[in-house]
């Protein structure tokens, strides 16, 4: 079996790579896995390879070698073979580079291959430097918990409340407009709940394992329902390059208006200041805030706190 599909393969690359149709016999004499010396063994052979390449449904076709001689020959044609070229939103590509860090995935060089899909009519581009940290506090011993169904407790400090005792069967680590949050099964409130990581006062204690599913909530747990989403609180104007102006263009309220320099300004909105700066730092050299001053002020600082760190 192993030598079948040796030469299965060795076959699909002599002809995906041949730049004329390839006769059958030129395929007995190169392809590894043929060179039988009896003719009809080898054709009894290539006949079935044929039809197990064209059940797995690699598009084998038959060709003139040539315009002078009767001759035919086989060639797999790359554009009916070759996938198409991944072209993904730049919020799935955010995923798969939190999905290799997570992980401990070296998947830094397959991402930057990636191509950011730009929307209709837009222009494509590579979306700069992620700024999608994994290195959350806690963030390890809830995923532990989550994977291990493992019930945890902490104390936590809500805005503008004082600091309590709360128990969690987690359910998922989520990442939204800036910050990690841990979405699960509030034991005391038998209810959906999400909580803010850097919220988390003290330790992360394990408690025991989690209820079964037949005392948790019915139905998945929810991640709109219970993590803040992105609202319109606050809007900023923004001048992109055209490198990266159709992708600011995407979260724009309206279209942008034409620079001197040759940029586009923009209005965005945000939720917050951190929604705001988690979107916007990422962009680099590419972009300017050009107000309100307040939160401009807040990207200078935190490009000032960057340099330094990097320094």
């Amino acid at each position: 079996m192993s030598d079948r599909l040796e030469r299965l393969i060795n076959l699909v690359i002599a002809l995906r790579e041949a730049r004329v149709p390839m006769t059958a016999e030129e395929i007995r004499e190169k392809v590894a896995g043929y060179g039988q010396t009896d003719p009809s063994a080898f054709r009894r052979m290539f006949e079935r390879d044929k039809a197990d390449l064209r059940d797995l449904g690699v598009p084998l076709v038959t060709a003139p070698v040539d315009r002078w001689r009767d001759v035919e020959g086989y060639r797999i044609r790359p554009e009916d073979y070759d996938l198409p070229p991944i072209a993904l939103e730049p919020a799935e590509l955010a995923a798969l580079a939190v999905a290799a860090q997570v992980t401990g995935l070296d998947g830094g060089r397959a991402l930057r291959k990636l191509e950011v899909d730009a929307p209709e009519g837009g222009r494509p581009g590579t979306l700069p430097a992620l700024a999608v940290s994994v290195d959350a506090p806690h963030r390890d011993a809830l995923l532990a918990a989550q994977l291990e169904g493992r019930r945890v407790r902490f104390p936590y400090r809500p805005p503008g409340r004082p600091s309590a005792v709360r128990t969690l069967d987690p359910a998922g680590l989520v990442h939204r407009a800036g910050r990690w949050y841990v979405v699960g099964t509030d034991v005391d409130r038998m209810a959906r709940r999400a909580f803010r990581l850097d919220r988390i006062e003290g330790d992360v204690v394990d408690v025991g394992v989690a209820a079964d599913r037949s005392h948790r909530l019915e139905g998945p747990v929810g991640v709109t329902d219970v993590v803040p989403g992105t609202g319109e609180s606050l809007e900023a104007r923004v001048a992109a390059s055209p490198t990266v102006s159709w992708l600011v263009a995407r979260r724009a309220r309206g279209h942008g208006t034409p620079t001197d320099d040759g940029r586009t300004s923009y209005t965005v909105s945000a939720r917050d200041a951190d929604d705001l700066l988690s979107w916007f730092l990422p962009l680099g050299p590419e972009a300017e805030l050009l107000g309100p001053p307040g939160i401009r002020a807040q990207v200078a600082a935190a490009l000032d706190r960057l340099e330094a760190a990097h320094r």
